[in-house]
């Protein structure tokens, strides 16, 4: 009877494990146990899926190291170095780990190497060359992503619910196409959320309902994935690469959440000058996206999270006039109390020690009481946003102007590419003026998007103010006695946010007044 053996194989990503390489690693290890009379038994059969070779905490890695100290198994039968560890040092520390456990390890792409010290070192120096091969190769496959992604063609294969990715290998490859059952689904999600005002937990039900398949394919819709959706630019048409970088000095960490530690790398962002544009075909408009950032900006800020036992008025209102931190609400034997957060244990070390707590029995009716002298003068308000609609303008056709040097600046790329194709200019040329260009266009999308935000709001709180008058006298019969609920939705309509400061309280409106609205609250 040959020795018991176990089985170890590992994929380092999902897509690997779909592709069934873990499989073919198995069939190899299996035909060579056979071959060398290794008897492998189901039991110890170690298989890692979408696990990363460059950490050591591994389920199945951890149960076969446990197994081997009990002494269950003679050998460790694995395809190559690299699927036991990426790291040479790893290797090493399993390998030794393992050799003292009396627990040989076979590796079936490498011919066997005996206990010597020569040996060993050979092994060594063969694992520090392959490590250094895999980091170059690394390397040129970052750079040359990059290169790519500058001459325009999209390198991510993983397109967004709503696209599909064509083949760099096919004609006119490399790009991002709108998907004509998909990209439907996706401006109505943006229209029930912008026009009709839905919940995004009314918006899953609505999907759910309607039996749209939801990405990933073939799954439910989640608040997750529509919440996902909605704050993702590319469907505005202006997507970007290199917006991430990969940090494996995580792996090993706690987690922020949850117990145990990280088995995987974290992303985390980078600055917004190393990103690369990359143009894509537009499913929406970008003022479309814009009326839904504020939207979630502004359910974000009203969130009740998990607090629904207590009715706070100002919630999500008020302003610390010390730290600049947003207030919250404490109920306390009927009694209501605004306070900062930073002090105490949760005193941020660069903000000087300081107590700012409210009574909401004091702030909350002067509040009102400004609110409502607010409404019985809806001239005040129509006079400020003339006075800021005039200071804010723009000169007119400026959009069509920087329109129309963007499709020069396109032409320009164009002779610059035949220039450099027909060997009249030289690559350092190239690169100079292609980086001039690529400057002026981005400084210009860079204006163009702030317009087109410019003119959103504009629109925005013109109607805000079209209806406003109309408004006011709709809800001048309810303002002698209106629900706590009512005086939340007017309060949160016109106040952007307020500040507690000493002995004074300056309430913020969304279009801002001549004059702050500056309240002496008496007491605290």
């Amino acid at each position: 009877m040959g020795s018991i053996a176990a089985l170890y194989a590992r994929v380092s990503t999902l897509q690997q494990e779909q592709e069934a390489t873990i499989e073919s690693q198995v069939a190899a290890i299996e035909a060579f146990a056979q071959s060398h009379g290794y008897r492998l038994l189901k039991e110890f059969y170690f298989l890692d899926q979408a696990v990363s070779g460059a950490q050591l905490a591994r389920p199945a890695l951890d149960r076969l190291r446990d197994l081997a100290a009990e002494g269950l198994f003679e050998v460790v039968l694995c395809l190559s170095p690299d699927r036991l560890a990426r790291q040479y040092v790893h290797q090493w520390v399993l390998l030794e780990e393992l050799r003292q456990a009396g627990v040989t390890v076979v590796f079936v792409n490498q011919p066997a190497v005996a206990d010597d010290a020569q040996s060993q070192l050979l092994l060594g120096i063969q694992g520090l060359f392959a490590e250094y091969e895999r980091a170059v190769i690394t390397e040129r496959l970052r750079r040359g992503k990059l290169y790519r992604v500058r001459q325009g063609q999209l390198v991510n294969p993983v397109a967004p619910y709503g696209y599909h990715y064509i083949p760099v290998g096919q004609p006119g490859g490399g790009r991002w196409e709108i998907d004509p059952i998909e990209a439907p689904v996706v401006r109505q999600i943006f229209e029930w959320y912008t026009q009709e005002e839905l919940t995004i937990s009314a918006i899953v039900q609505r999907l759910r309902q309607m039996g749209h398949q939801a990405p990933p394919r073939g799954r439910q819709w989640q608040f997750s994935t529509v919440q996902a959706i909605l704050k993702r630019r590319d469907y505005t048409g202006e997507a970007y690469y290199n917006r991430t970088r990969t940090c494996p000095d995580a792996i090993g960490r706690p987690k922020v959440y949850g117990r145990g530690l990280k088995r995987s790398a974290e992303h985390r962002p980078r600055p917004p000058e190393e990103w690369i544009p990359i143009r894509v075909p537009a499913i929406i408009s970008q003022e479309t996206w814009l009326q839904a950032q504020e939207r979630l900006a502004m359910r974000q800020k009203f969130a009740r999270r998990n607090n629904k036992k207590h009715f706070y008025l100002l919630r999500g209102l008020l302003v610390c006039g010390v730290c600049g931190r947003t207030m919250v609400g404490r109920s306390s034997n009927g009694r209501v109390t605004y306070y900062c957060t930073n002090q105490g244990k949760e005193r941020s070390p660069d903000v000087a020690p300081h107590r700012c707590t409210i009574a909401a029995a004091v702030i909350e009716p002067l509040v009102w009481q400004a609110v409502s002298d607010l409404l019985r003068n809806p001239h005040l308000l129509a006079d400020a946003w003339e006075n800021q609609a005039d200071a804010a303008s723009v000169s007119p056709g400026e959009a069509e102007r920087l329109q129309t040097r963007l499709k020069t600046l396109e032409r320009q790329w164009q002779r610059l590419i035949d220039l450099f194709q027909e060997e009249q200019i030289d690559k350092v040329e190239f690169i100079r003026r292609k980086e001039r260009l690529d400057q002026e266009r981005q400084a210009i999308e860079q204006r163009l998007q702030q317009l087109s935000r410019q003119e959103h709001h504009e629109r925005v709180k013109e109607q805000m103010l079209q209806d406003f008058a109309a408004f006011c006298q709709q809800i001048e019969a309810n303002l002698a006695n209106p629900t706590p609920e009512l005086k939340q939705e007017v309060i949160r309509l016109l106040i952007d946010h307020i500040v507690v400061g000493e002995g004074e309280i300056i309430i913020k409106h969304i279009v801002p007044t001549d004059e702050d609205c500056r309240l002496l609250p008496g007491r605290r």
